[in-house]
């Protein structure tokens, strides 16, 4: 996923959902000695050495883990992160048998999905066999033969949708990856309503100050001093870069007053941090791996996350100190 765009966006909790499936699926594969996505690459690879078109039939991640979000309650995704959270390889017990039966009837584990979460079952399952058989469908028209390479758990509901399209029923693929505009929550409206706040009653001191210079100077200073001093404080307690901290120093008065997830100092900071590290495979892991702060600390993607987190923590804190002290000259 681009984090990128997490940190414009500001959803980091399906950043961490898609974290903790990968590791997950990477766990399994170690398991079973092999890796996630080997079939796929050797696919292309035969492909390729014979210049065969190759055509990614599958829907995009980031369009299934958002409508996995918004089809998922409140109570299932508290319990999905503590299983996946909480999974280690002794749970898997896995062993020639199991992995004989797996290969051999796959159709039963998908069930055993669906009975644990009907929801995971539709989004991660069954949405995706109806997305790839339109595909397949659409692509076989004026072709000899097509080869799809999925993985075993899709084969049945596939092959079920693609005779149902044969026999005249259509499948709708704008329908499969609408994703729901999400309405203004009251979170949101809350925040917004705060900001909006924030910024009536700074402007007031402001006016109220314009007859002082003296006092208008002083209000000024402290503006700029708390709210960037403290949001650079941030960027130095989660270990960020120097120029992070100076462009949190310079962004977090203004940005303060600039009700906008865009324009915080947090986004502003977190990209300025990821511009400076690279963030790798390794980082992706550590995150869920990590078995200490030290662990997490040294890992540059919770860096960059920590940076954007607590610039904004310090921003905020020191937003509400001057707020609280110049009401204070008002009486």
């Amino acid at each position: 996923m681009d984090l990128k765009k997490v940190l414009k966006e500001g959803n980091f909790i399906k950043f961490f959902i898609y974290l903790i499936l990968a590791n997950s699926q990477k766990k399994i594969g170690e398991s079973f000695g092999i890796k996630p996505g080997s079939e796929m690459k050797k696919a292309i690879e035969i492909a390729s050495r014979y210049g065969l078109p190759i055509y990614l039939i599958d829907r995009d991640i980031d369009i299934t883990l958002s409508r996995l979000m918004d089809r998922m309650t409140f109570k299932e995704k508290i319990k999905i992160f503590w299983e996946l959270l909480n999974s280690n390889e002794e749970d898997l017990e896995i062993d020639d048998d199991l992995l004989k039966e797996m290969v051999e009837n796959p159709e039963k584990f998908t069930k055993l999905l669906k009975e644990i979460s009907p929801t995971i079952y539709e989004v991660l399952v069954d949405e995706r066999d109806r997305f790839m058989a339109k595909r397949l469908f659409e692509l076989s028209k004026g072709k000899n033969s097509l080869v799809a390479v999925v993985g075993a758990g899709h084969v049945e509901g596939i092959v079920r949708y693609l005779k149902q399209l044969e026999n005249g029923k259509d499948i709708d693929l704008m329908e499969l990856i609408k994703v729901k505009k999400r309405k203004k929550s009251l979170t949101k409206l809350l925040t917004y309503g705060i900001s909006l706040a924030i910024i009536a009653i700074f402007l007031y001191i402001v006016y109220y100050a314009l007859s002082n210079p003296e006092l208008l100077k002083m209000i000024t200073f402290q503006w700029i001093v708390f709210t960037g001093g403290l949001s650079a404080l941030g960027v130095i307690l989660a270990r960020g870069k120097l120029i992070t901290a100076l462009i949190a120093f310079l962004s977090a008065p203004i940005t303060t007053l600039v009700p906008l997830p865009l324009a915080a100092v947090g986004t502003i900071a977190g990209l300025v941090e990821l511009k400076y590290r690279e963030i790798t495979d390794k980082d992706l892991v550590g995150i869920i791996n990590a078995e200490s702060i030290k662990e997490l600390l040294n890992n540059n993607l919770f860096r960059v996350l920590l940076v954007a987190t607590l610039s904004n923590i310090g921003a905020s804190i020191g937003v509400f100190y001057c707020l609280g002290k110049f009401i204070g000259f008002l009486g």
